[in-house]
């Protein structure tokens, strides 16, 4: 039985183009497995750093989006603010038109502040009476 064990441990491999040709293969599997390798992992490496930056640009764009928005809410508000204001000042230039006219600043104080004109009476009725004069 021993000799049995050493000739199992003497076998050679044999050198012919069939050996050789699978070992060819071998190693051609070898170097396509690790090329595979090598390129998935590039490629995960490429792909992370595209998710990367399309993860700051999608950031970018949503804080853009909203600053717009407030914006426009913004601009929103100051154009009523404006057309408030014009509607103001038109009334406003009404009144100084108003106030340039004699006749008109005239009958304002006589029914404002009970002046009359010489020989004019001036009656009071109870409705009229306010607590100040200018609160008519």
């Amino acid at each position: 039985m021993a000799d049995e064990k050493v000739q199992t441990a003497k076998v050679k491999r044999l050198e012919n183009d069939y050996t050789r040709q699978l070992d060819h293969q071998q190693a051609v599997q070898h170097h396509t497995r690790w090329l595979g390798r090598r390129r998935m992992r590039r490629a995960l490496r490429i792909g992370l750093v595209f998710a990367v930056f399309a993860l700051i640009l999608g950031i970018q764009l949503i804080r853009t989006n909203a600053s717009l928005h407030k914006v426009n809410q913004q601009v929103a508000t100051s154009e009523r603010q404006l057309t408030k204001t014009k509607a103001e000042n038109t009334q406003l230039d009404l009144k100084v038109k108003q106030l340039n006219n004699q006749d008109y600043v005239a009958q304002l104080i006589r029914s404002k502040y009970y002046y009359s004109k010489s020989g004019e009476t001036i009656y009071s009725l109870p409705g009229d009476h306010a607590s100040d004069v200018t609160a008519k």
